[in-house]
């Protein structure tokens, strides 16, 4: 009777300590999907194609941001946890975890080098890894490092608390140029066929950053200006026409290659991103938790996520 009562208590021990939330739902590997990373209530919010809620994930650590690992995986990191975990969509389930430190602030995947990057704002370091996760490299950088672009064979790397852009070799992480940017920059876009990167901000202080400063590419020298206030950081690049979130006033403008403004209006309360995902234009709400999805300058639904979608991330699978 006694080893039976034992057996009957190490099964609910086995229940309750080895039960835990080992996964979360399974996103199936044939859906397109934009996913709406939820900061204030951590979670992540998958939509289908048909603008559909067809899962959420409410995650388990104060995870702050997230990166598609080619079309199976999904990196997740925060700025206060000490390792950014790697899952597997298809079933939900972590694959591998990184142990980073505290401080990160940003990762990107780069397809053609099936290489991430992960940019910690406490270390001020950048550091690249395989998609298995091996790290690679590793580079010092400005003062607190946070917006990244990969364009071509090099990493743009914003320092945000800093008045210096990183030009690092996307394969060794050697730094090959600075350029002088304003402090409290953040979001960038390149256009390749004109050669330039678009550069947008905060502003430091008291004063709202008002303008998009466009450097060339290759010389790093800022060129010109274009006044879309006020704070614009979240940028979307559709053939010739620029996308651009302008927090400080709930603005979305449509800017073409020449930098004339082709359509504004407002949209969202306090949006930081935008995104493209099949025939729409993505804004995500950040105070009003809602998704705008937008054709022809139009708003043709709104979908409502979880507390403070703060980043998207977009799948599209070849059909």
């Amino acid at each position: 009777m006694r080893k039976s009562v034992t057996v009957i208590i190490l099964f609910v021990l086995l229940l309750l300590f080895g039960c835990g939330k080992d996964a979360y739902p399974a996103i199936p590997a044939d859906t397109s999907f934009i996913a709406a990373v939820n900061i204030q209530q951590p979670s992540i919010t998958f939509v289908n194609e048909n603008l559909n809620v067809f899962a959420t994930w409410q995650l388990e650590k104060a995870y702050t941001g997230a990166t598609l690992i080619g079309q199976q995986y999904i990196l997740l990191y925060g700025n206060q946890l000490e390792s950014a975990d790697v899952f597997n969509l298809a079933t939900g389930e972590i694959t591998y975890s990184i142990a980073t430190g505290v401080g990160v602030t940003n990762a990107i995947y780069a397809q053609d080098k099936k290489m991430f990057y992960i940019a910690n704002g406490k270390t001020n370091r950048v550091t690249s890894f395989t998609a298995q996760g091996e790290q690679v490299a590793e580079q010092k950088v400005g003062n607190y490092p946070m917006s990244m672009l990969i364009h071509g064979q090099n990493l743009y790397v914003v320092n945000y608390k800093d008045t210096k852009l990183s030009v690092l070799d996307a394969k060794s992480l050697e730094t090959k140029d600075k350029w002088q940017i304003p402090k409290s920059s953040h979001g960038m876009a390149a256009l390749d066929k004109r050669r330039e990167l678009w550069l947008g901000g905060h502003g430091a202080g008291m004063k709202p950053n008002t303008t998009v400063d466009i450097f060339d590419i290759d010389k790093g020298k800022k060129n010109r200006e274009l006044s879309l206030p006020m704070m614009p950081i979240g940028f979307a690049v559709d053939n010739d026409r620029i996308y651009v979130v302008s927090h400080g006033q709930s603005q979305l403008y449509e800017v073409n290659g020449d930098g004339h403004i082709m359509n504004k209006q407002e949209i969202g309360a306090n949006p930081f991103a935008v995104q493209l995902f099949e025939q729409y234009v993505v804004v995500a709400g950040y105070d009003d938790q809602t998704l705008y999805f937008m054709k022809n300058n139009n708003v043709t639904k709104k979908v409502k996520v979880d507390k403070g979608p703060f980043q998207l991330i977009v799948r599209e699978m070849n059909k």
